[in-house]
Order: C-alpha cells, then structure tokens, then sequence
C-alpha cells in the first residue's frame, strides 16, 4: 500500500494528538519546514528526517518509505530513550575500536549503523574469532541487531500488562536450566 508522507504525517501527528506546531517543537524544527513536510508533500531529508522519526517514535526507514502503510508495525517503532540514544546531539559514532573488517563493513553499508548506540559499537568490537578477529562481519552486526530486538521486546512486555506472565516463564526457565 503506497502511502504519501503527507498522509504518514498527519496520521502520527494524530496519533500523538498533537497539532503541527507541537511536532516542530518536539522535533526542534522551524513550524514552517514541518509544514512543508505535512502540506507540501515534501520528503524529509537528513537531520530533519531524523529529527521527525525520533519525535514520532518511529524508525527512519519508515518515516521515508512510502511503501510502509499506516499504523506502522512493532518493528517500526522506537522508543523515545532509544531514539535520543541513537544520536544524541547529531555525535558521530567513534569506530576506532572495531577491525578493519567491521570498519569497511560499515563503511560499505552505512545504513547498518543507523539505531546503534556507542556502546553496540564497543560490543561488536569485543568479539574475537578464531586468529582475533571474526571473519564475517555482516552476521556478527545482524546477530547484533537481532539481540538489541529481542531484548526491547523483553522490556517492553516487562513493562507491560503480562510482565507476571513473562517472569513466570523465565522462573520456569531458569529452575529447568539448572
């Protein structure tokens, strides 16, 4: 289902229940580029599309891509703490820790560092394979990313109504482990 960015906007914005000058607030944007965005049919770009996802919540990939209808799906979303994580204050990631593989990796792949935080990065660049350093780097980042997944998931059903449920079942787990 192609949905216009006009049309994305005006269903998160309401989502929000905010109106467009509460958006540009939140996204520290001037009232009259947000309303381009929304009015315009004009595509965020850069630190302004950024800056829009991260005050809807939602990934950048969805923001900009008018394939992914409304609402967007829990793989979509964001959470707020996660988002300013991302990027805090537009600082880049240092990367002088990883291996050079790691390095050309993600310099071939860009898109990959998108919603990793500092702390991903020293992960990734304390995994040591055979010889020291391991040798696919795209399936140590994806295993990565998968985890980072599973674990937001985790919190938020812990911080949700079956947060009972799941302890349960890790109590279960943990005497059956043992």
């Amino acid at each position: 289902m192609v949905i216009q960015i006009t049309e994305k906007l005006r269903h998160l914005r309401a989502e929000k229940g905010w109106n467009r000058s509460e958006v540009a607030r939140q996204a520290d944007l001037p009232i009259s580029t947000y309303q381009a965005y929304e009015k315009l049919n004009r595509k965020p770009k850069g630190e302004a599309a950024i800056k829009i996802a991260r005050a809807f919540g939602v990934t950048l990939d969805y923001l900009l891509d008018d394939e992914r209808g409304y609402p967007p799906g829990p793989l979509d979303r964001v959470s707020y703490a996660r988002a300013r994580k991302v990027l805090p204050n537009a600082q880049a990631l240092d990367l002088s820790t990883l291996p050079e593989n790691f390095k050309n990796y993600f310099q071939s792949n860009p898109d990959k560092l998108r919603g990793l935080t500092q702390r991903d990065i020293d992960e990734l660049a304390s995994i040591r394979g055979y010889g020291g350093e391991p040798r696919d780097p795209e399936y140590w980042v994806n295993k990565h990313l998968e985890e980072n997944l599973a674990l937001e998931k985790c919190k938020q059903v812990l911080l949700g109504s079956n947060r009972q449920v799941l302890i349960s079942l890790l109590d279960a787990f943990s005497k059956e482990s043992q």
